[in-house]
């Protein structure tokens, strides 16, 4: 048998945490002395404490722990529990790579590196697609990127579903509302499918047309979501220091993007405009 103190060394916990895990029932001593209320240890209780020890490290609270330890989740459950923690890990990472990119991205800026970007301005044809929409808090890659890329998973299974060809380029254009944004995630598709309200697997998607645009301020941008704001506030720059002044709603579309990695993504930024007066 083994002390308290004893055990704690040797598992490498503090007697403080291995009392609060007697208090809530997670790893009980072996004995009690009934008289000085000293806890003791017994040898196979480091396997127990091992197996606490793994899963508090993956991120699960101490009552998933102790159901897991305590054998009240079957093989089933607890290979879904471990999907779902990684699936939960894995968007957590994903936001903070981006947030990585941006931090990078800013420091380039505050060192005087800006992106240097090529404008062309030109007309736009109108242009019929197939729309899914969703809601984001703001703007920005960190709101909208958790919401635009799920919605074009979904709108492409449902068109395939609804036999309708699309692509191969992808657009996207945001709408300010009172609370957030409407963020509308669209495939080009042919002339031939009607402009209407249509419902595929999984829900309704909508069929627009994209308006006709007389001039367009237009630059492409490399690379990563991350950075796109800056791709776009050097073209909004371009645009009132050129003598024009914004005229609708811009518009993203996505000449390169998924499955390839973001660095070698290839976004048009299509910002419609007039000569100032």
């Amino acid at each position: 048998m083994f002390t308290i103190g004893e055990f704690a060394s040797i598992g490498r916990v503090s007697v403080r945490m291995l009392r609060h895990y007697d208090e809530i029932g997670l790893l009980t001593p072996a004995k009690v002395d009934r008289f000085s209320g000293y806890r003791f240890y017994d040898g196979r209780q480091f396997e127990t404490l091992g197996r606490i020890l793994e899963f508090k490290d993956l991120g699960f609270r101490l009552d998933d722990v102790a159901r897991i330890v305590h054998g009240t989740v079957d093989e089933d459950e607890l290979r879904t529990m471990l999907a779902d923690k990684r699936a939960e890990l894995a968007g957590r990472l994903a936001l903070d790579e981006a947030r990585l990119r941006r931090i990078d991205a800013r420091l380039q800026h505050t060192e005087g590196v800006s992106a240097m970007i090529t404008v062309e301005t030109k007309s736009l044809p109108v242009q019929r697609i197939a729309q899914l929409s969703g809601h984001a808090d703001g703007f920005g890659n960190a709101n909208i990127g958790p919401v635009i890329g799920p919605l074009y998973a979904a709108l492409a299974e449902r068109l395939v579903a609804a036999g309708i060809g699309f692509g191969p380029s992808a657009f996207a254009t945001y709408e300010a509302l009172d609370l957030g944004i409407k963020v509308n995630a669209a495939f080009p598709v042919s002339g031939e499918v009607e402009v209407s309200e249509l419902s595929g697997t999984g829900g309704g998607f909508e069929v627009v047309e994209l308006p006709p645009v007389e001039l367009a301020a237009t630059t492409v941008h490399h690379g990563s979501m991350a950075t796109i704001g800056d791709t776009w506030e050097s073209l909004m720059t371009w645009v009132g220091e050129n003598g024009f002044e914004l005229a609708g709603v811009c518009r993203e579309r996505y000449l390169v993007s998924e499955p390839k990695p973001q660095d070698e993504w290839v976004t048009e930024l299509q910002q419609p405009i007039v000569r100032k007066l």
